[in-house]
């Protein structure tokens, strides 16, 4: 009964943290085109589907219809600009397992910009006690590699052996588009942190992500090599970083959201090895709090998420400014919340 109950703990851990982070995702070099996000469908945000805009914030449109109670987030553009990988989290079957992070059981897809060809990835059990992939809690945040042919993924495993982290082992997995070759990448031993958020270099040698550390009891921003060896730790435990870091198209940034420790979030940069690290947006506490930013393929722009957004309850809305942190403009502008953004390839008619 101990180990469920650390299971059960973990989840709800996880969970939390889940809550307060809206994530984006890496971007292949090229011309700049339009901009996926996460739209919630309504105020109490229930309901989520994936949206595309142009970066002036015309000609939105929907690209996933999800039923009553399931959130789409966390797209990510391929190279090539023709799918869509995302995160679907659904309600857990009636009468069934309840081991779903957040009481959702999450599922990786993929779909065209249209909304056709939906597609599961990888399998998930939802049922802690059975063998892998069974005892899989939840399969999140899916990024493609810069030649599209895989995608590098969290896998949620409830695993006994990890008792320094609560039971649970979150780690990055890379798979094959066409869900072949399946193989982990990060925490294959036991440990006391949870990774997430993997975002690949432009070269596709390497990974970079968010580690949250049970003993720094914060996040950083880090990064590996495909096959796990060589991590670094990018970001000092204080600066708590993360929220699903993004590589410039050239690879010489790497862009984050950070606790500039005055109680406002900010979108930072810095390059691969630490150094010159970079408040590109500057808030204090009164001012406003910024979700996770994207590269525009061509390296000059960002696309980000911010709140208070434009409507009257402050939800956030999609905006863009210069890879200097400059010259700040709105994209979206409703009620709704809308956020998790990543700027996608201009793909020829």
């Amino acid at each position: 009964m101990r180990g469920l109950s650390l299971i059960v703990l973990s989840v709800v851990l996880l969970a939390a943290w889940f809550s307060y982070v809206e994530r984006a995702h890496a971007t292949a070099p090229g011309r700049n085109g339009r901009i996926v996000f996460r739209r919630f469908l309504d105020i109490e945000k229930t309901r989520a589907a994936i949206f595309t805009v142009n970066p002036s914030g015309t000609i939105v449109r929907r690209v996933t219809r999800p039923a009553p109670r399931v959130i789409d987030t966390e797209p990510d553009w391929s190279p090539a600009g023709s799918r869509i990988a995302f995160e679907r989290q659904l309600p857990c079957p009636a009468g069934g397992s309840k081991d779903g992070l957040n009481n959702t059981c999450d599922l990786v897809y993929t779909v065209n910009p249209s909304g056709r060809g939906l597609k599961s990835l990888v399998s998930c059990g939802f049922a802690a006690g059975t063998p892998f992939p069974g005892n899989c809690v939840g399969a999140d945040q899916p990024a493609w590699s810069p030649d599209g042919t895989r995608i590098a993924f969290i896998y949620n495993l409830a695993d006994s052996t990890y008792v320094g982290s609560l039971t649970l082992d979150a780690g990055i997995w890379i798979v094959n588009a066409d869900g072949t070759g399946l193989h982990q990448v990060t925490q294959r031993t036991p440990g006391n942190s949870w990774d997430f958020g993997p975002q690949w270099s432009p070269d596709g040698d390497r990974l970079v992500f968010e580690r949250f550390d049970f003993g720094a009891q914060a996040s950083g921003v880090f990064t590996v090599n495909v096959d796990g060896s060589a991590s670094f730790r990018v970001t000092p435990w204080e600066l708590d970083a993360g929220n699903s870091p993004d590589w410039s198209p050239d690879g010489r940034w790497l862009l984050f959201r950070g606790d500039s420790g005055n109680g406002a979030a900010n979108v930072y940069k810095a390059h691969p090895d630490g150094t010159a690290l970079t408040n590109l947006t500057n808030e204090g506490p009164a001012g406003y709090d910024y979700a996770s930013s994207s590269f525009s393929p061509d390296g000059t722009m960002i696309a980000t998420a911010r709140t208070p957004g434009f409507g009257p309850e402050g939800a956030a809305d999609v905006f863009v400014m210069k890879a200097d942190g400059s010259k700040i403009r709105g994209v979206t502008r409703t009620r709704l919340s809308d956020s998790g953004t990543d700027w996608g390839p201009l793909v020829p008619r």
